[in-house]
């Protein structure tokens, strides 16, 4: 493995880290909110979600950003789900 590899790889690590960190801190912040708003589907709170993240990153990058969130989106109905 090449040096620029490496940094590049230990890079991306660190960043893993973070969103990982930062999902945690979503999914914890989502989880109870079934109870308020008495279903796990709101389908134009998820477009914007998802507009938002489109807007929030390169032009190239809002295709894939769009597809990470409709699974987190997805993760969090999960979790709101009756148990």
């Amino acid at each position: 493995m090449t040096d620029k590899l490496a940094a590049a790889r230990a890079r991306i690590d660190a960043l893993d880290r973070r969103i990982a960190v930062l999902l945690s801190r979503r999914f914890a912040l989502a989880a109870p909110l079934r109870a308020l708003k008495g279903r796990a589907a709101d389908p134009a709170r998820e477009r914007r979600v998802l507009a938002n993240a489109a807007a929030a990153v390169k032009k190239g990058h809002a295709p894939h950003a769009r597809a990470v969130f409709v699974e987190i989106i997805r993760q969090s109905k999960r979790l709101q789900a009756p148990k």
